[in-house]
């Protein structure tokens, strides 16, 4: 299930301080290793035009650039659904490899590190490793293997033309996008890239790329949580509710932490009109879920000083018409 990102409100301020700290815990591996591990990592895409770094198209994606000018004048920044950046100019070394340390509220702390030099890049530094603390816990993330597949994957795209099938060997699985090269016509004197990452908490789809966030000593992350709602209509409208389970509706309800895990749940729950389902979780208050007396009438919900209605949009409640006996949807709330 997805929510609303849970950083929105974390964007106003970061912070900017690059700390180095020795490299050896970093193996390097080969390009075809770490480029399988990757893709391990987020599964084999059918879709070859996806770009992860395109936050615009999915929303919960950041992009982190990284550059380098003549072996100095080193820069990073990020930018996620906001559309905010936030710029990292103050290294505490830009120089090879040299892992240098930053930490950002919407993708969390990470690292970045210039693994090659002078004559392995034309001139100055090249070849960055970029790792967040949040994903496999300082997955490394070999830049320049990554920039490499998308440009194959590109090159593939122009020779098939619009609308053909590639056939891949199993071999050579084809990725989605997840680095590029942004220094095609300065690659003398500017060595830069970008790279999409999920946001703190997120995942770049199902069982893929995946965030997860710092989660408490209650058992779960906080800031934005979320729900799954399932209202099943009444099965016998007309019978007495009093006595009657079947002229009630019944809902079930899941409840996910902000790093989307679950963490409590009810199923199949008789829900009288406007009497509250209660749904006891991780979290320190209990949800209450109120279902109405007709179908046409919205699904209530309360939690601690929050409620809303089934459409709220601050909420980014999305839930659709019914369909086989019941309607489904989601909403975000604060945790």
């Amino acid at each position: 299930m997805k929510t609303s990102s849970l950083f929105l409100a974390l964007l106003a301020s970061s912070s900017a301080i690059a700390t180095p700290f020795s490299k050896t815990k970093y193996l390097k591996r080969g390009k075809s290793s770490i480029v399988k591990s990757i893709l391990e990592l987020i599964g084999v895409a059918t879709n070859t035009d996806a770009n992860a770094w395109d936050y615009e198209a999915h929303r919960d994606m950041c992009s982190v650039n990284m550059k380098t000018e003549k072996g100095g004048n080193c820069h990073a920044d990020v930018t996620c659904s906001d559309g905010k950046t936030r710029n990292y100019d103050n290294w505490g070394g830009c120089a090879h490899q040299v892992v240098n340390r930053f930490d950002d509220p919407g993708i969390g702390p990470f690292t970045i590190t210039w693994t090659k030099k002078d004559d392995d890049c034309s001139d100055g530094l090249c070849a960055p490793e970029l790792a967040l603390k949040y994903v496999g816990n300082y997955f490394v993330f070999d830049v320049e293997a990554l920039s490499e597949e998308a440009q194959k994957n590109a090159n593939s795209a122009t020779l098939c033309g619009v609308g053909c099938s590639r056939p891949t060997p199993e071999s050579e699985p084809n990725s989605e996008n997840i680095c590029q090269a942004t220094n095609i016509y300065n690659r003398e004197t500017i060595r830069s890239n970008q790279c999409g990452v999920p946001a703190i908490g997120k995942d770049y789809g199902p069982g893929k790329l995946d965030s997860q966030g710092p989660v408490g000593e209650a058992g779960y992350a906080t800031g934005w949580c979320g729900m799954h709602v399932v209202q099943y209509q009444k099965e016998e409208p007309a019978a007495d509710p009093a006595s009657d389970p079947k002229a009630n509706y019944h809902l079930d309800v899941t409840l996910y932490d902000s790093n989307e895990d679950k963490i409590g749940e009810v199923l199949g729950a008789e829900a009288p009109a406007g009497e509250a389902v209660s749904v006891f979780s991780k979290l320190p208050h209990v949800m209450l879920v109120t279902a109405q007396k007709v179908d046409a009438d919205p699904v209530l919900f309360a939690y601690s000083d929050q409620s809303w209605a089934y459409a709220d949009a601050e909420h980014h409640c999305n839930f659709g018409q019914y369909d086989s006996g019941n309607r489904e949807g989601d909403c975000g709330f604060s945790c």
